[in-house]
């Protein structure tokens, strides 16, 4: 299997992530991905099934909106299986999603019934005949920017600070982010559902998660004491919420490095991913 990232156009990475393209499976397989934000899926050819939060497979739509997820989720490629994806960061999908995040948790989402098959039809038509190189991140970013749209949202305008406080908030602390926005507990949970899909304590989980599998898969070779020991009171909650989010114990993950989770990160900070959210999520 070959994982191609690309940079999103430059007017479009305030609400994208990475766009990746999945080709060449030779033979059925089955992958296990950490949670991410909303994605976008287009097969080009073959099957895919999805299996959320531990249930069975779901057999995906040729163009499926993945919306946020709450842990590592299982994916199933035919052979011959080709995959583009593009991810939505929260402003994103307020652009270009009708619905709040989270009606669409661990959820997919047929893109038929959002934009219509014609439209859905036209794109894969499209991208069937675009060389996957790069140059056909255009033609996916103008099908999502000019579906159905929903009327914004006052929470919509502290999605920056929220984005922030996860890329760059040492300790990832509710009462600091709550401190920054000027906003009650309240305020702050009604906000990151409409958002982000989930309430900021399990936003915060799963981003702590992330960070440090983004360190285990980046180091060079072993940092000299445990990465966790910031994040973290003790070794089994790293370990529990690492399982949840990423989908293998650190052990695992950091040693099994064709992993698909591992591989996802180094190929997008490789393709130029700058912004820690396009890198993680």
């Amino acid at each position: 299997m070959r994982l191609d990232y690309f940079l999103p156009s430059p007017w479009a990475q305030a609400a994208l992530t990475m766009h990746a393209v999945v080709e060449g499976i030779a033979e059925p397989r089955t992958e296990i991905l950490p949670a991410m934000l909303p994605n976008l899926f287009v097969r080009l050819d073959g099957h895919s099934r999805v299996a959320l939060d531990g249930g069975p497979f779901i057999d995906a739509p040729p163009v499926t909106l993945l919306g946020p997820t709450c842990g590592a989720y299982r994916l199933m490629l035919s052979a011959g299986c080709r995959l583009l994806t593009i991810g939505l960061l929260p402003g994103g999908w307020a652009r270009c999603l009708p619905m709040p995040a989270h009606e669409c948790v661990d959820t997919l989402v047929d893109g038929a019934a959002l934009w219509g098959e014609t439209a859905t039809a036209e794109i894969i038509e499209r991208l069937q005949a675009a060389p996957l190189n790069g140059a056909h991140v255009g033609l996916i970013e103008r099908f999502l920017m000019h579906g159905p749209r929903r009327a914004s949202h006052p929470g919509m305008l502290r999605l920056a600070g929220i984005d922030a406080w996860l890329e760059r908030s040492p300790a990832l602390s509710l009462d600091t982010l709550c401190t920054q926005l000027d906003v009650s507990a309240r305020q702050l949970r009604r906000i990151t559902l409409e958002g982000y899909g989930m309430s900021p304590k399990t936003l915060a989980m799963k981003y702590r998660a992330l960070r440090l599998a983004s360190s285990l898969s980046l180091a060079r070779e072993l940092p000299p004491t445990n990465p966790w020991q910031a994040e973290y009171a003790d070794q089994s909650h790293m370990i529990r919420d690492f399982r949840r989010f990423i989908g293998w114990t650190p052990q695992a993950f950091r040693l099994e490095q064709r992993n698909v989770a591992a591989a996802t990160l180094i190929g997008r900070h490789q393709a130029g991913a700058i912004r820690p959210l396009a890198l993680l999520s």
